[in-house]
């Protein structure tokens, strides 16, 4: 079998790939890159973007922005060109319409270059909001987007023109953004930071800003809910006590407790209703008023269900 000098290469325990490693290199040691780095260090444990001048002068300088990009862009394309099958140590992901690459991260921070491929206006259906911060800047390309912004009098939504130039931020849940419609490529420098307690994000249904469902934004949150969901869908009744105990935890991520709750009452009716009637009971659990609420729909569409109350 013939195995092309390329692909043989790559048996070895650190495969050659040095054209790419020296512009990766180059790139890293400008001095305007290190700047911003360092910036993002700062960033990423807490600080203000103001206090990270390099850093925020990208997100209010497209020509600065463009120039850290393309001198990155440029070389590291000559490179592939000569080292097709070079590993990237950059976080990458990709989908329909939409590629990015992670330029630099620290902490709870993170540089991103985003391109969002030409795609005709659609109607979206719902929106998400999501615990944090986004600064954003358009670098080249053209589109049309949405801004979003959420409050007690309702949702509102601001349509905004993508050109090269273009800033955008958003904060914290009360604010959301859309790429609606894309007539050139777009080329995005995009800086995010993690909240140090993130909040569940919400998706909201479109026009009206019903809500949808809300997304745990921690990781283990997130595993176990997934967990379980999977119980509840095994029937696993040897989960209930777990399942009880996350739910009458006070201390654990609402979400979680709505979740383990919710899959005790599908379980086993009785212990479930229970539990239903004892949190709805709790004054200043943050449970109480939307357990009560259930509770008393649920009597409401099954009355039968009374008499697995507690006396």
């Amino acid at each position: 079998m013939l195995v092309h000098p390329a692909i043989a290469a790559l048996r070895g325990e650190v495969a050659p790939q040095p054209r790419v490693d020296a512009a990766l290199a180059e790139w890293r040691a400008r001095p305007d890159v290190a700047a911003v780095r360092e910036g993002l260090a700062a960033y990423g444990a807490g600080a203000p973007l103001a206090a990270a001048a390099p850093l925020a002068r990208l997100l209010h300088d497209a020509g600065a922005a463009r120039a850290l990009a393309e001198g990155l862009i440029e070389p590291l394309a000559a490179a592939l060109g000569a080292e097709p099958l070079a590993q990237l140590p950059f976080g990458t992901a990709a989908r329909p319409g939409l590629a990015r690459i992670r330029l630099a991260e620290s902490g709870r921070a993170a540089l991103n270059l985003a391109v969002f491929a030409p795609r005709a206006a659609v109607p979206p259906a719902s929106v998400l909001f999501e615990d944090g911060e986004a600064h954003e800047i358009v670098l080249a390309g053209a589109g049309e987007g949405m801004r979003y912004g959420r409050s007690e009098a309702g949702l509102e939504a601001v349509p905004f023109a993508l050109r090269p130039g273009t800033r955008i931020l958003r904060a914290g849940l009360c604010h959301a953004r859309q790429i609606i419609a894309v007539s050139r490529p777009l080329l995005v420098l995009q800086l995010t930071r993690e909240a140090e307690r993130p909040e569940p994000s919400c998706e909201l249904a479109l026009p009206g800003g019903a809500p949808i469902k809300a997304i745990s934004a921690c990781k283990r949150t997130s595993q176990q809910l997934m967990a379980l969901g999977v119980l509840g869908a095994l029937g696993h009744r040897p989960a209930l006590g777990a399942m009880e105990r996350i739910a009458q935890d006070a201390a654990a991520p609402r979400d979680l407790r709505w979740e383990a709750l919710r899959q005790m009452l599908a379980l086993d009716a009785r212990r479930g209703m229970a539990l239903l009637a004892e949190l709805a009971a709790r004054g200043g659990d943050a449970l109480a008023v939307p357990a009560a609420s259930l509770l008393g729909d649920l009597l409401a569409a099954q009355p039968d269900l009374a008499q697995m109350e507690p006396a």
